[in-house]
């Protein structure tokens, strides 16, 4: 099978990166993926992550025009070799990006859970991946009716709990009791995840139930603003940070319930992954999360103020008949996902 090219905004892309290792382990294909910043140092760590079946590149100048001069480079080498090229995220490409992209013959793109800033306001580099795309895929039916009306809705890609000797155990981790209550919340740390709120939802919680933590799994440069806020607050013994170069499957399976308090359109990585292993989500009123997630039968739609979201939280805490228990046998539209999936594979851009 050929190789494939992924193209990405930074090494914090943690969604992205997320479907990209789960192809990379279910498919001979060989991965390369070009991150166009890494604004946090993550290449050592994220190339350990991905595995063997990836190979990360990415610019190591801060500059925008050092930056764009090693990804020129980078692209001469690339070029030739990687005859299906994927571009993730393309409303968050810098400039930078352009002469990586010009070298390329052609490509498609893929959207997740853009901001509706990127949606609105994308650079002059996002605007040339996306006008110049063979195939354009969506992670929503409301992005494909609203914004991007000849694109195919491709679902985020799932897999089922991955049974790994080193996987970690998030209450040993952390010197939690067995009866503690562990809500997980999962993406990248920016703005539009507002994972800020989250924080806020466990000062309302902590006050109902004395073993409720929260985990904030991700990457990103608004890591150490969360962790300030946290430490101003006498919540930080329940708020525990966890970088995501572990088994993310793992993780959100030990969770009690996922928060999302998400601010973006698409459907999230981490909900449809928690949907999939049958874990409860406690998701904010957006139209990804209204598409992923049916209110009372595989997550909780609450919001828009986080006392709301709060509430579901609360609820499945003390009822446990509240969170209907599914069969974990899943359906046939994860065998159709990966079909979808391996077909974009195949095909060259």
């Amino acid at each position: 099978m050929s190789e494939t090219l992924h193209i990405l905004p930074s090494t914090n892309d943690f969604e992205a990166l997320a479907q990209i290792r789960i192809l990379a382990r279910h498919s001979p294909t060989k991965h390369t993926c070009v991150c166009l910043q890494d604004p946090t140092a993550n290449h050592a760590q994220l190339q350990q992550w991905m595995g063997a079946n990836v190979r990360i590149q990415t610019p190591t100048s801060r500059s925008l025009w050092m930056q764009a001069s090693q990804l020129y480079r980078i692209g001469k080498t690339l070029r030739v070799s990687h005859p299906s090229n994927l571009c993730w995220n393309p409303g968050r490409f810098s400039n930078s990006a352009l002469p990586l992209l010009t070298q390329l013959k052609s490509w498609n793109s893929i959207i997740t859970t853009p901001s509706k800033r990127e949606l609105t306001y994308p650079c002059f580099a996002g605007n040339y991946a996306l006008k110049n795309s063979r195939h354009l895929y969506v992670s929503s039916e409301y992005l494909k009716v609203e914004h991007f009306p000849n694109s195919e809705v491709l679902s985020p890609l799932v897999e089922d709990a991955f049974a790994e000797q080193h996987c970690i155990d998030l209450k040993k981790e952390y010197g939690l009791p067995e009866s503690a209550t562990v809500v997980v919340g999962v993406g990248r740390f920016d703005s539009f995840s507002r994972f800020k709120e989250t924080i806020w939802i466990m000062g309302i919680l902590e006050h109902l139930h004395q073993d409720i933590h929260l985990v904030l799994f991700g990457t990103g440069e608004q890591a150490e603003i969360l962790k300030s806020y946290r430490d101003q607050m006498v919540l930080r013994p329940r708020i525990h940070f966890l970088e995501p170069w572990c088994e993310p499957t793992s993780v959100i399976h030990q969770a009690d319930c996922l928060l999302v308090t998400a601010d973006h359109s698409g459907q999230d990585w981490g909900s449809q992954q928690a949907v999939h292993l049958n874990i409860p989500v406690v998701a904010s009123r957006s139209d990804g999360n209204l598409e992923c997630i049916t209110h009372k039968e595989n997550g909780f739609i609450g919001g828009p103020a986080g006392g709301g979201l709060a509430k579901y939280i609360h609820q499945l805490i003390t009822e446990s008949n509240l969170f209907p228990v599914r069969d974990s046998a899943q359906n046939q539209s994860h065998k159709q996902c990966w079909d979808t999936w391996n077909r974009l594979l195949t095909s060259p851009a």
